[in-house]
């Protein structure tokens, strides 16, 4: 597993989202894909656990390998019923945003490559608006 120290702290993620005061969880990236060398996922709540935004960070053994990770992860993520890609700017050519609602509750996810990490972040029961979004790629 991953160190706790390659996601960031709670103060970063209430930067961005004030509602959310505590991290629920933490530990490995069960939704990982491929042949990850190592994972850490971080899910940070509010006081009711209503909303909830979650960090993973995948490690691969080489680039290569993250990058057909991440190809696979990105058409997974296309594959849900209901998925939509959202228009996002400064995205960069190895990142995408999608947002999807299933049974009442939506998220918005964002996905990016760098190296041999794989970085993700969610955020569920938020609205898909511009404003969400741009704080989600911050």
């Amino acid at each position: 597993m991953l160190p706790r120290k390659v996601v960031v702290p709670i103060s970063t993620v209430n930067r961005f989202f004030p509602e959310v005061t505590r991290e629920a969880s933490t530990g490995r990236n069960l939704t990982a894909v491929a042949n990850a060398k190592a994972t850490r996922s971080v899910i940070y709540a509010n006081s009711d656990s209503s909303k909830k935004v979650t960090i993973t960070v995948d490690q691969y053994p080489t680039a290569s390998d993250a990058s057909s990770a991440y190809q696979e992860a990105v058409a997974k993520s296309k594959s849900v019923t209901g998925f939509k890609p959202v228009p996002a700017e400064n995205l960069g050519q190895d990142a995408f945003v999608g947002t999807v609602t299933q049974g009442g509750e939506t998220h918005i996810g964002l996905g990016a490559l760098h190296g041999t990490l794989i970085v993700g972040a969610t955020l569920a029961r938020y609205d898909p608006t511009p404003e969400n979004t741009a704080k989600l790629i911050s």
